[in-house]
Protein backbone atom coordinates (compact mmCIF):
# COMPACT_ATOMS: atom_id res chain seq x y z
CA UNK A 1 0.00 0.00 0.00
CA UNK A 2 1.26 3.77 0.01
CA UNK A 3 1.33 6.20 1.90
CA UNK A 4 1.36 9.87 2.39
CA UNK A 5 2.95 11.07 5.41
CA UNK A 6 2.56 15.07 6.53
CA UNK A 7 5.27 15.85 8.95
CA UNK A 8 8.73 15.57 8.55
CA UNK A 9 9.97 15.49 12.19
CA UNK A 10 11.55 12.65 14.00
CA UNK A 11 7.77 11.11 15.00
CA UNK A 12 6.66 11.38 11.12
CA UNK A 13 9.80 9.75 9.87
CA UNK A 14 9.97 6.92 12.57
CA UNK A 15 6.06 5.92 11.88
CA UNK A 16 7.36 5.96 8.17
CA UNK A 17 9.80 4.12 8.75
CA UNK A 18 7.85 1.34 10.65
CA UNK A 19 5.34 1.62 7.33
CA UNK A 20 8.81 1.25 4.71
CA UNK A 21 9.85 -1.79 7.15
CA UNK A 22 6.46 -3.31 7.23
CA UNK A 23 6.80 -3.26 2.82
CA UNK A 24 4.87 -0.42 2.19
CA UNK A 25 6.19 2.70 -0.15
CA UNK A 26 6.04 6.10 1.43
CA UNK A 27 6.09 9.43 0.48
CA UNK A 28 7.35 11.63 3.30
CA UNK A 29 6.42 15.81 2.31
CA UNK A 30 8.83 18.21 3.29
CA UNK A 31 9.34 21.24 2.52
CA UNK A 32 13.61 21.73 3.28
CA UNK A 33 14.89 20.31 0.25
CA UNK A 34 18.35 19.56 1.94
CA UNK A 35 16.59 17.37 4.27
CA UNK A 36 14.80 16.02 1.52
CA UNK A 37 17.99 15.18 -0.51
CA UNK A 38 19.50 13.79 2.42
CA UNK A 39 16.43 11.14 3.14
CA UNK A 40 16.68 10.37 -1.14
CA UNK A 41 20.59 10.08 -1.24
CA UNK A 42 21.49 8.62 1.84
CA UNK A 43 18.58 7.11 3.92
CA UNK A 44 19.63 9.70 6.48
CA UNK A 45 17.29 12.72 8.19
CA UNK A 46 20.72 13.51 10.92
CA UNK A 47 19.21 16.68 12.17
CA UNK A 48 16.13 14.54 13.61
CA UNK A 49 17.27 10.73 13.85
CA UNK A 50 21.60 10.90 14.37
CA UNK A 51 22.82 6.98 12.94
CA UNK A 52 19.59 6.26 12.01
CA UNK A 53 19.43 4.67 8.49
CA UNK A 54 15.96 4.96 6.79
CA UNK A 55 14.07 2.33 4.77
CA UNK A 56 14.40 2.98 1.20
CA UNK A 57 10.91 2.41 0.48
CA UNK A 58 10.83 5.88 2.73
CA UNK A 59 10.68 8.71 -0.08
CA UNK A 60 10.86 12.60 0.72
CA UNK A 61 9.31 14.85 -1.97
CA UNK A 62 7.77 18.68 -1.68
CA UNK A 63 5.21 17.76 -3.86
CA UNK A 64 2.14 17.68 -2.29
CA UNK A 65 -0.03 16.33 -4.78
CA UNK A 66 1.19 13.01 -4.61
CA UNK A 67 -1.33 12.63 -1.70
CA UNK A 68 -3.57 11.75 -4.42
CA UNK A 69 -1.60 8.73 -5.17
CA UNK A 70 -2.15 7.50 -1.77
CA UNK A 71 -4.24 4.84 0.28
CA UNK A 72 -3.36 6.79 3.23
CA UNK A 73 -2.70 10.27 5.14
CA UNK A 74 -0.27 9.74 8.04
CA UNK A 75 -0.48 13.54 9.75
CA UNK A 76 2.34 14.04 12.00
CA UNK A 77 2.84 17.87 12.75
CA UNK A 78 2.64 19.86 15.51
CA UNK A 79 -1.24 20.61 16.75
CA UNK A 80 -0.25 24.38 15.64
CA UNK A 81 -0.16 22.99 11.95
CA UNK A 82 -3.01 21.03 12.08
CA UNK A 83 -5.12 23.69 10.76
CA UNK A 84 -2.83 24.45 7.81
CA UNK A 85 -2.66 20.51 7.10
CA UNK A 86 -6.51 20.44 6.45
CA UNK A 87 -6.45 23.63 4.66
CA UNK A 88 -4.24 22.32 1.95
CA UNK A 89 -5.57 18.44 2.10
CA UNK A 90 -8.88 19.92 1.36
CA UNK A 91 -7.44 21.88 -1.47
CA UNK A 92 -5.29 19.46 -3.10
CA UNK A 93 -6.90 16.15 -2.61
CA UNK A 94 -9.09 15.09 -4.83
CA UNK A 95 -10.55 11.28 -3.61
CA UNK A 96 -12.12 9.81 -0.79
CA UNK A 97 -8.94 8.32 1.61
CA UNK A 98 -8.09 7.05 5.13
CA UNK A 99 -6.58 9.09 7.44
CA UNK A 100 -4.06 8.18 10.46
CA UNK A 101 -3.41 11.25 12.85
CA UNK A 102 -0.25 10.50 15.19
CA UNK A 103 -0.37 14.25 16.37
CA UNK A 104 -1.13 14.96 20.35
CA UNK A 105 -2.63 17.88 21.80
CA UNK A 106 -5.08 19.99 21.32
CA UNK A 107 -6.20 22.11 18.23
CA UNK A 108 -5.06 25.60 19.10
CA UNK A 109 -7.57 27.88 16.83
CA UNK A 110 -10.83 25.78 18.11
CA UNK A 111 -9.63 23.75 21.42
CA UNK A 112 -10.48 21.02 19.58
CA UNK A 113 -9.34 17.19 19.91
CA UNK A 114 -7.30 16.15 17.02
CA UNK A 115 -9.64 13.92 15.54
CA UNK A 116 -12.35 16.02 16.47
CA UNK A 117 -11.19 19.32 14.82
CA UNK A 118 -10.50 17.09 11.68
CA UNK A 119 -13.81 15.63 11.02
CA UNK A 120 -15.45 18.96 11.40
CA UNK A 121 -13.17 20.48 8.79
CA UNK A 122 -11.49 17.92 6.27
CA UNK A 123 -14.19 17.98 3.91
CA UNK A 124 -16.35 15.19 3.53
CA UNK A 125 -15.27 13.74 -0.30
CA UNK A 126 -11.76 13.78 0.83
CA UNK A 127 -11.82 11.98 4.57
CA UNK A 128 -13.23 8.50 4.40
CA UNK A 129 -11.77 6.46 7.65
CA UNK A 130 -9.98 7.90 10.54
CA UNK A 131 -7.82 6.33 13.09
CA UNK A 132 -5.27 7.81 15.50
CA UNK A 133 -2.13 6.16 16.49
CA UNK A 134 -1.37 7.19 20.06
CA UNK A 135 1.23 6.12 22.95
CA UNK A 136 4.22 5.80 24.59
CA UNK A 137 6.73 6.15 22.07
CA UNK A 138 10.09 8.20 21.33
CA UNK A 139 10.91 8.41 17.74
CA UNK A 140 14.57 7.45 18.27
CA UNK A 141 14.31 4.39 20.21
CA UNK A 142 11.17 2.95 17.31
CA UNK A 143 13.80 3.57 14.63
CA UNK A 144 16.48 1.64 16.43
CA UNK A 145 13.44 -1.33 17.66
CA UNK A 146 13.26 -1.03 21.02
CA UNK A 147 9.92 -3.23 21.54
CA UNK A 148 7.25 -0.50 21.49
CA UNK A 149 3.80 -0.47 22.18
CA UNK A 150 0.61 1.21 20.63
CA UNK A 151 -2.38 1.95 20.37
CA UNK A 152 -5.01 2.65 17.44
CA UNK A 153 -7.75 4.57 17.92
CA UNK A 154 -10.85 5.29 16.31
CA UNK A 155 -14.70 5.75 16.37
CA UNK A 156 -14.81 2.87 14.21
CA UNK A 157 -12.91 -0.13 15.37
CA UNK A 158 -12.94 -2.07 12.19
CA UNK A 159 -10.98 0.62 11.07
CA UNK A 160 -8.77 0.69 14.28
CA UNK A 161 -7.99 -2.79 13.61
CA UNK A 162 -6.73 -2.55 9.83
CA UNK A 163 -4.58 0.24 10.82
CA UNK A 164 -3.14 -1.64 14.00
CA UNK A 165 -2.28 -4.95 11.39
CA UNK A 166 -0.66 -2.25 8.97
CA UNK A 167 1.71 -1.11 11.77
CA UNK A 168 2.27 -4.18 13.81
CA UNK A 169 6.15 -6.02 13.52
CA UNK A 170 7.99 -7.80 16.14
CA UNK A 171 9.52 -4.79 17.58
CA UNK A 172 6.07 -2.38 17.20
CA UNK A 173 2.91 -3.73 19.03
CA UNK A 174 -0.16 -2.14 18.59
CA UNK A 175 -3.14 -2.52 20.21
CA UNK A 176 -7.01 -1.48 20.12
CA UNK A 177 -9.75 1.05 21.52
CA UNK A 178 -13.05 3.19 20.51
CA UNK A 179 -12.05 5.59 23.33
CA UNK A 180 -11.45 8.45 21.23
CA UNK A 181 -12.06 10.97 24.01
CA UNK A 182 -10.17 9.77 27.02
CA UNK A 183 -6.74 8.87 24.35
CA UNK A 184 -6.60 11.77 23.13
CA UNK A 185 -7.38 13.93 25.90
CA UNK A 186 -5.07 11.57 27.91
CA UNK A 187 -2.39 12.29 24.96
CA UNK A 188 -2.49 16.11 25.41
CA UNK A 189 -2.86 16.92 29.64
CA UNK A 190 0.47 14.24 29.80
CA UNK A 191 1.91 17.09 28.02
CA UNK A 192 1.67 19.63 31.29
CA UNK A 193 2.06 16.55 33.71
CA UNK A 194 5.13 15.92 31.93
CA UNK A 195 6.24 20.19 32.37
CA UNK A 196 5.15 20.01 36.04
CA UNK A 197 7.68 16.70 36.44
CA UNK A 198 10.33 18.27 35.14
CA UNK A 199 9.96 21.60 37.78
CA UNK A 200 9.84 18.85 40.46
CA UNK A 201 12.86 17.99 39.51
CA UNK A 202 14.93 20.95 38.32
CA UNK A 203 13.66 22.30 41.88
CA UNK A 204 16.00 19.09 43.22
CA UNK A 205 13.34 16.73 44.60
CA UNK A 206 13.47 13.02 43.61
CA UNK A 207 11.62 10.24 42.51
CA UNK A 208 9.24 10.55 45.69
CA UNK A 209 7.51 13.52 44.75
CA UNK A 210 7.89 12.46 40.61
CA UNK A 211 6.35 9.01 41.87
CA UNK A 212 3.60 11.37 44.14
CA UNK A 213 2.95 13.68 40.93
CA UNK A 214 2.52 11.26 38.09
CA UNK A 215 -0.25 9.28 40.06
CA UNK A 216 -2.03 12.05 41.44
CA UNK A 217 -1.33 13.53 37.52
CA UNK A 218 -2.94 10.40 36.44
CA UNK A 219 -6.14 10.89 38.86
CA UNK A 220 -6.29 14.55 37.37
CA UNK A 221 -6.34 13.07 33.68
CA UNK A 222 -9.12 10.70 34.14
CA UNK A 223 -10.35 12.97 36.31
CA UNK A 224 -10.92 15.42 33.23
CA UNK A 225 -11.40 12.91 30.39
CA UNK A 226 -14.04 10.88 32.05
CA UNK A 227 -15.99 14.53 32.75
CA UNK A 228 -15.76 15.03 29.41
CA UNK A 229 -17.44 11.23 27.98
CA UNK A 230 -14.20 8.98 28.39
CA UNK A 231 -14.04 5.63 29.77
CA UNK A 232 -12.09 5.03 33.11
CA UNK A 233 -9.92 2.14 31.63
CA UNK A 234 -8.38 4.22 29.10
CA UNK A 235 -6.16 6.50 31.39
CA UNK A 236 -4.88 2.86 33.23
CA UNK A 237 -3.71 1.96 29.57
CA UNK A 238 -0.81 2.91 26.66
CA UNK A 239 -2.24 6.58 25.91
CA UNK A 240 -3.04 7.28 29.53
CA UNK A 241 -0.16 6.12 32.32
CA UNK A 242 1.62 4.41 29.42
CA UNK A 243 2.56 7.41 27.41
CA UNK A 244 2.31 9.70 30.83
CA UNK A 245 5.68 7.49 32.74
CA UNK A 246 7.48 7.81 29.41
CA UNK A 247 7.32 11.69 28.82
CA UNK A 248 7.92 12.71 33.03
CA UNK A 249 10.86 10.52 32.79
CA UNK A 250 13.21 11.50 30.49
CA UNK A 251 15.14 14.53 28.87
CA UNK A 252 13.79 12.99 25.68
CA UNK A 253 10.57 14.66 26.80
CA UNK A 254 10.05 18.72 25.04
CA UNK A 255 7.95 18.73 27.78
CA UNK A 256 9.75 17.86 30.89
CA UNK A 257 13.10 19.39 29.42
CA UNK A 258 11.51 22.72 29.59
CA UNK A 259 9.84 21.97 32.64
CA UNK A 260 13.04 20.73 34.29
CA UNK A 261 14.79 24.30 33.09
CA UNK A 262 11.86 26.45 34.43
CA UNK A 263 12.33 24.63 37.98
CA UNK A 264 16.13 25.17 37.69
CA UNK A 265 16.51 28.66 36.59
CA UNK A 266 13.13 29.67 37.87
CA UNK A 267 12.94 33.03 35.70
CA UNK A 268 9.95 31.73 34.06
CA UNK A 269 8.49 34.65 31.95
CA UNK A 270 12.18 34.94 30.45
CA UNK A 271 12.61 30.91 29.65
CA UNK A 272 9.07 30.99 27.70
CA UNK A 273 9.89 34.01 25.92
CA UNK A 274 12.81 32.66 24.44
CA UNK A 275 11.50 29.51 23.72
CA UNK A 276 11.86 28.39 19.92
CA UNK A 277 10.72 24.81 20.08
CA UNK A 278 7.15 23.66 20.46
CA UNK A 279 5.84 22.71 24.05
CA UNK A 280 2.30 21.29 23.63
CA UNK A 281 1.96 21.30 27.56
CA UNK A 282 2.04 24.95 27.84
CA UNK A 283 -0.73 25.80 25.31
CA UNK A 284 -2.60 22.35 26.95
CA UNK A 285 -2.26 23.70 30.43
CA UNK A 286 -4.43 27.25 29.44
CA UNK A 287 -7.03 25.06 27.93
CA UNK A 288 -7.42 22.36 30.38
CA UNK A 289 -7.63 25.33 33.47
CA UNK A 290 -10.25 27.22 31.48
CA UNK A 291 -12.13 23.83 30.62
CA UNK A 292 -12.01 22.69 33.79
CA UNK A 293 -13.31 26.12 35.62
CA UNK A 294 -16.06 26.26 33.10
CA UNK A 295 -17.10 22.89 33.75
CA UNK A 296 -16.07 22.72 37.82
CA UNK A 297 -13.71 19.75 37.28
CA UNK A 298 -11.04 19.62 39.88
CA UNK A 299 -7.92 20.10 38.35
CA UNK A 300 -5.25 21.22 41.46
CA UNK A 301 -1.87 20.38 39.34
CA UNK A 302 -3.09 22.07 36.28
CA UNK A 303 -4.21 25.00 38.17
CA UNK A 304 -0.50 25.29 39.89
CA UNK A 305 1.14 25.12 36.37
CA UNK A 306 -1.83 27.85 35.26
CA UNK A 307 -0.40 30.20 38.00
CA UNK A 308 2.95 29.48 37.19
CA UNK A 309 3.34 29.59 33.54
CA UNK A 310 0.51 32.58 33.03
CA UNK A 311 0.23 34.64 36.29
CA UNK A 312 4.04 34.35 37.20
CA UNK A 313 3.72 33.09 40.69
CA UNK A 314 6.70 32.02 42.68
CA UNK A 315 7.34 28.61 41.66
CA UNK A 316 8.18 27.10 45.43
CA UNK A 317 5.24 28.69 46.75
CA UNK A 318 3.00 27.46 44.30
CA UNK A 319 4.53 24.10 44.85
CA UNK A 320 3.97 24.70 48.80
CA UNK A 321 0.65 25.42 48.30
CA UNK A 322 -0.03 22.78 46.61
CA UNK A 323 0.93 20.81 49.10
CA UNK A 324 -0.85 22.40 52.07
CA UNK A 325 -4.10 21.98 50.69
CA UNK A 326 -6.83 20.48 52.98
CA UNK A 327 -6.64 16.28 53.81
CA UNK A 328 -8.37 14.18 51.68
CA UNK A 329 -9.04 10.44 51.12
CA UNK A 330 -7.54 9.59 47.35
CA UNK A 331 -9.98 9.17 44.61
CA UNK A 332 -10.29 10.30 41.23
Amino acid sequence: MKFFTIGSGAWGLALSNVLSENGHHVFVYARNNELINEINEFHKASKYLSDVNLHSNLVATNDFNLINESDFVLIAVPSKSIKDVVLKTNETLNKKTDFINATKGLEPSSNKRIQEYLIENLKPEVLNYLASILGPGFAYEVCKHNLTCLNSISFNLDYAKKVQKIFSNAYFRVYVSDDVIGAEFASSIKNAIAIASGIIKGLGYNENSKAALITRGLAEMARFGINEGAKKDTFFGLTGVGDLVLTCNSTESRNYSFGYKVGKEKDVKKIVESNTQTIEGLYTIKVIYDLAKLKKIDTPIIDALYDIFYIYKDIEKVVNDLMLRPLKSEKI
